[in-house]
């Protein structure tokens, strides 16, 4: 009896023995498959935001060019070909009548002579007399 109990020990033992390293590569299984996931996830990250970044740049790129074809559109106006024509190179219409506006000065700089009329004490004054002499006194 003791023979076949030493047995059935050495086949708990060897039974055991699997168990256990059966149990551990299990659990090394387990974190490769844990870490693959991890990294596979995170890289699914990235390229989500990745891909967004694109969407908004693809977004922004089709304002633009909507922007552009707007100012095309008006580019390409009769109002604005006229209003070019005339502001640019002084072109009119067969029917219109044009109206030149002189944008001199319309007060007139003292002759020559009149330059050494400038009293010496309007020189001599401070600035504050000259400003005041400006704005309130009236010739």
């Amino acid at each position: 009896m003791a023979k076949g109990h030493s047995n059935f020990y050495c086949w708990m033992k060897k039974k055991f023995s699997f168990a256990i390293i059966f149990f551990i590569a299990g659990i090394i299984i387990a974190i490769v498959i844990s870490v693959r996931a991890v990294q596979e996830a995170y890289r699914s990250r990235t390229i989500e935001k990745e891909v967004e970044g694109l969407k908004q740049q693809a977004q922004s790129i089709q304002n633009e060019n909507s922007t552009i074809q707007k100012q095309l559109d008006y580019y390409s106006t009769a109002q604005f070909v006229e209003k070019v024509s005339k502001d640019r190179m002084n072109l009119q219409k067969p029917d219109e009548n044009v109206v030149i506006v002189n944008q001199g000065n319309a007060v007139q700089a003292p002759a020559a002579e009149n330059t050494d009329a400038v009293p010496q004490a309007d020189q001599d004054a401070p600035n504050y007399a000259k400003w005041w002499d400006i704005f309130f006194k009236y010739d």
